[in-house]
């Protein structure tokens, strides 16, 4: 009886570090170390990442340097370097119960979210004029499902009187691991789009509306992506004719 108290016991703790390594593994995920950016043109951009564990500190390639701020495991502060002007934009982010609900741009804007439930979130995104009042430009909803955004509705408001201009982005996604996802806040940045998802967009639509009078104007557009996977389940290439974020870029290569 002993004997098989010793070994019940001995499986037990096996059992407990196992699984506390998987769990562990889990909530870590994989960062990216590099990313080489490549254009239609043969040109290529080689962006390097820094990281203190899973939290990310910083960003550098030949165009820019981005520099992270954290609170308390939130992101709070992303300070963009332009090195070609020298110039910087600063952007702060304000949370409450973990949740965001206001980023402020050194660019002359301010966004502010309402959280609905876990799947809708509304936002109003206003322009900063020279007396610092707010403009608002346009206001929309964030739609969520499985942690993934798979919606965006736009209202655009710095229209002409009698002018109404929607858009309507959706995403479609992959079952396998979005590497933005495992950095330490980073899903919590709403203002990032897709990027803030669990798994990775295969297919981006983007629909527009302008009805002006008696005229309506609409527009469509299909922005497909293909990767390729390692063992555990992170893209090392993304390849796609053109990106709604930068259609310049043909293929992203990752290094981990």
């Amino acid at each position: 009886m002993r004997k098989l108290n010793r070994i019940f016991f001995f499986i037990t703790i096996v059992a407990v570090l196992f699984s506390s390594c998987s769990n562990e593994k889990e909530v870590k995920g994989k960062n990216f170390v590099k990313i080489i950016e490549s254009t239609e043109n043969g040109i290529s951009e080689n962006s390097v990442f820094t990281y203190n564990q899973n939290q990310l500190l910083s960003s550098d390639n030949s165009k820019e340097r981005i520099d992270y701020t954290y609170t308390d495991g939130l992101i709070t502060k992303i300070v963009k370097y332009n090195k070609q002007n020298q110039l910087s934009v600063t952007l702060q982010y304000t949370y409450q119960e973990d949740k965001l609900i206001k980023v402020i741009s050194s660019d002359d804007y301010v966004i502010y979210y309402t959280h609905q439930n876990s799947e809708t979130i509304l936002y109003e995104k206003y322009k900063i004029n020279t007396q610092n009042q707010e403009q608002k430009v346009q206001h929309g909803t964030l739609f969520f499902k499985n942690k993934n955004l798979i919606k965006i509705e736009r209202t655009f408001d710095n229209v002409d009187e009698g002018v109404l201009s929607t858009s309507k982005t959706t995403y479609e996604y992959d079952t396998y691991n979005n590497p933005y996802y495992a950095i330490l806040g980073y899903s919590q940045l709403l203002d990032n789009a897709s990027l803030i998802s669990k798994n990775n967009v295969v297919l981006t639509v983007v629909e527009t509306k302008v009805v002006n009078g008696g005229e309506v104007i609409t527009s469509a557009n299909l922005y497909p992506t293909t990767f390729k996977y390692d063992a555990d389940n992170y893209p090392t290439e993304q390849v796609s004719e053109s990106s709604v974020s930068n259609p310049n870029y043909l293929k992203i290569q990752y290094l981990y």
